[in-house]
């Protein structure tokens, strides 16, 4: 008798496949576990497919080897973080007080008490910070600049100016 036929048959049965569970659990440190031996008693665990096929990745999570392919991602970031910057950058410029505009020296020397309010804004422009109170007292202040050391400070009654005052502030 040939025992060749009988080898063959116990090979054949050998190679189908076996058909086994393969658990998934996570530890108490955190750890995640695969195996396809029941897991510890107490603990969650899910049956995982192991045939199971991933889906299609995003085109956002699409792996990219090539230099060419890294180099254009790069590319968009940058430009998106310079958009970013530009616009943050802009919104600090709108939202930050003007720059002082001062009292230049010859402008001050134009000043004279009883001027009127119109005349003061002619001569001098527009001041860098304006005041009020209950008794329609108006003051008109000129802070210093890094050319004009003076803050000038015009207090006007009525509509005509009663005070000029000019003092170095440091």
């Amino acid at each position: 008798m040939d025992i060749r036929p009988l080898v063959l048959l116990a090979l054949v049965a050998g190679m189908t496949p076996v058909s086994a569970q393969v658990y998934r659990w996570v530890d108490e440190k955190g750890t995640v576990h695969y195996s396809n031996a029941t897991p510890p008693p107490g603990v969650k665990a899910r049956v995982v497919d192991p045939d199971g096929k991933p889906g299609a990745p995003s085109a956002d999570s699409m792996e990219c080897y090539t230099l060419r392919c890294q180099g254009e991602r790069l590319e968009r970031r940058q430009a998106q973080r310079d958009e970013l910057e530009t616009r943050l950058a802009a919104e600090r410029a709108a939202a930050a007080p003007p720059q002082p505009r001062g009292l230049d020296f010859r402008s001050y020397l134009s000043l004279y008490r009883g001027m009127s309010e119109g005349e003061l804004l002619t001569v001098a422009g527009a001041p860098d910070f304006t005041s009020s109170d209950v008794f329609a007292d108006k003051r008109y202040t000129y802070f210093p600049t890094p050319a004009n050391p003076f803050t000038t400070t015009v207090s006007v009654i009525g509509g005509r100016v009663n005070h000029i005052e000019r003092v170095r502030k440091f």
